[in-house]
């Protein structure tokens, strides 16, 4: 029997959950035509390195697109992805299910990689969430040039990216000093089409929302439409920020409708909370004071995957600076998802504080996340 239901939005695109006769099917229906060309491509790329669900059809109908592909997982809300795992350890503090989940992600990625690893331009990867927000008219200018504010207090006093060069942020109690449009411009340039990197064959976008895993049927990959040869300096910054910072924190705060068939990541919010105080003390001086620690799982996961997956790849690449390597990459992810300004003076100056941080030259990657030492295996 036809069933057609479990309607999503999510941004401008559609998407059902459709029965039919031996098949259950997860129907995307894009606006958007490059979109849509990107998202087959990205597919097609993936579906030979990794277990992604098969495309059954694409119609095409002027500029909206409808992907049919096979559904995975079960019906059920708040199961089939590593965002479900994390909420269940979290839950539960068990993380035998977790370790399962990590150990098929993880060697999965650690032999793609290994495969298809090359050296190869900027121009010759996918750019949507790094080059082409960095370079000129992309996110970074939208967001942050022509005196845009980076944060604003509660009696309404700003504080724009042309301020930020002459403001001492104290932050933990330490002065830094940061030339906000100057690092917008070294980040321009930094992402420069024929600037050589390493890259391999990656998804490109690795939420917790992208990645599915069931006991059942093992790991799975959605959402291609940035999947391809991608930096994997991206890849990692991307994980790591989203662990760290925005799954658990910043989306659902200010996107909870991403998480409608996964509430727990919103009652979970609460364990990613950051404590953040910041005042101005002067005219050119402002302290930023945080406390901020992802949940238990999230900290797990983050720890495996540094020392598993990016430790690894970065000693078998040659790459002896590690934290140097990702740092433009991190930074990308702290300025180009959302705008600093939009966020509330709390989480606008947390993002400053981790600016400061990631600049630092003495910064380690285990003391920016926290993983000074692998958190123990479960049984």
């Amino acid at each position: 029997m036809l069933s057609i239901g479990h309607h999503r939005r999510f941004t401008a695109n559609h998407t059902w959950h459709v029965n039919l006769p031996g098949h259950r099917l997860f129907l995307k229906l894009s606006p958007n035509p490059e979109e849509a060309i990107a998202e087959r491509a990205g597919h097609e790329q993936l579906r030979g390195h990794y277990p992604v669900p098969v495309l059954r059809a694409c119609l095409r109908a002027h500029r909206w697109t409808l992907l049919a592909y096979d559904r995975f997982g079960g019906e059920m809300p708040g199961q089939g992805l590593l965002l479900d795992e994390i909420n269940y350890a979290d839950l539960t503090g068990a993380l035998t299910r977790l370790d399962h989940c990590l150990d098929d992600l993880l060697s999965h990625y650690q032999q793609v990689i290994a495969a298809t690893a090359v050296r190869t331009r900027l121009a010759d990867t996918t750019s949507k969430l790094y080059g082409d927000r960095a370079s000129a008219g992309g996110r970074l200018d939208s967001y942050y040039r022509n005196g845009s504010h980076l944060l604003t207090f509660a009696d309404h006093a700003s504080v724009s990216a042309a301020d930020l060069a002459t403001t001492t942020l104290l932050v933990d109690g330490q002065p830094h000093n940061v030339d906000f449009e100057r690092l917008i411009t070294v980040l321009r340039c930094r992402f420069d089409p024929d600037r050589i990197e390493w890259a391999a064959i990656t998804q490109g976008d690795p939420t917790d929302l992208n990645l599915g895993w069931t006991p059942e049927q093992g790991p799975v990959w959605f959402d291609f439409d940035t999947g391809g040869r991608n930096a994997l300096a991206g890849e990692f910054a991307c994980f790591l920020w989203y662990q760290h910072l925005h799954g658990g924190w910043l989306v659902p705060t200010y996107n909870p409708a991403a998480f409608v068939d996964h509430p727990a990541a919103l009652q979970h919010r609460v364990l990613n909370r950051p404590s953040v105080q910041v005042r101005r003390e002067s005219a050119r001086v402002i302290s930023i004071d945080r406390r901020h620690e992802p949940s238990a799982a999230r900290r797990h996961t983050i720890s495996r995957y540094v020392h598993e997956l990016v430790t690894p790849t970065a000693i078998a690449l040659g790459v002896d600076d590690i934290v140097g390597w990702l740092r433009p990459w991190l930074i990308m992810r702290l300025l180009a998802v959302y705008h600093l300004g939009r966020l509330t003076a709390e989480d606008a100056g947390l993002h400053l504080a981790y600016l400061t941080q990631i600049l630092d030259p003495d910064t380690t990657l285990d003391g920016l996340f926290a993983t000074t030492a692998p958190i123990g295996r479960s049984s």
